[in-house]
């Protein structure tokens, strides 16, 4: 398997840059942010799950859910609020109803679904 190596390494050789990263900056865009702990991926579920609930009872009503939809954009990552609003619409179109595909979360399931 290739070594990756981090990316101050690489700039070693340009003497000031080298005593930037062992000071925990990077020389280059910004830092690469960390994966979402369990715990806040969790939060995150929940959130969606609460949002999409209230959107089902509120007949995909945006303005009545607008909290919600805050709280769940705000606590999931990007890529996960897109996905998770594009296997909504899926389900939908396929006449199913969104049920957690998570076994996390208040809305968990001990055996989910996959859509």
């Amino acid at each position: 398997p290739r070594r990756v190596l981090p990316r101050c390494v690489f700039f070693a050789h340009l003497g000031s840059l080298s005593s930037l990263c062992k000071m925990g900056w990077w020389p280059l865009g910004s830092k690469p942010k960390p994966d979402m702990t369990s715990g806040s991926r969790v939060e995150c579920y929940n959130n969606r799950d609460f949002y999409f609930e209230c959107l089902d009872k509120n007949g995909e009503d945006v303005n009545m859910c607008k909290a919600l939809g805050d709280k769940y954009e705000a606590t999931c990552l990007k890529a996960w609020v897109q996905y998770f609003n594009m296997q909504r619409k899926r389900l939908k179109a396929q006449g199913k109803e969104w049920a957690s595909p998570n076994m996390e979360g208040e809305r968990g399931s001990a055996n989910p679904v996959r859509a």
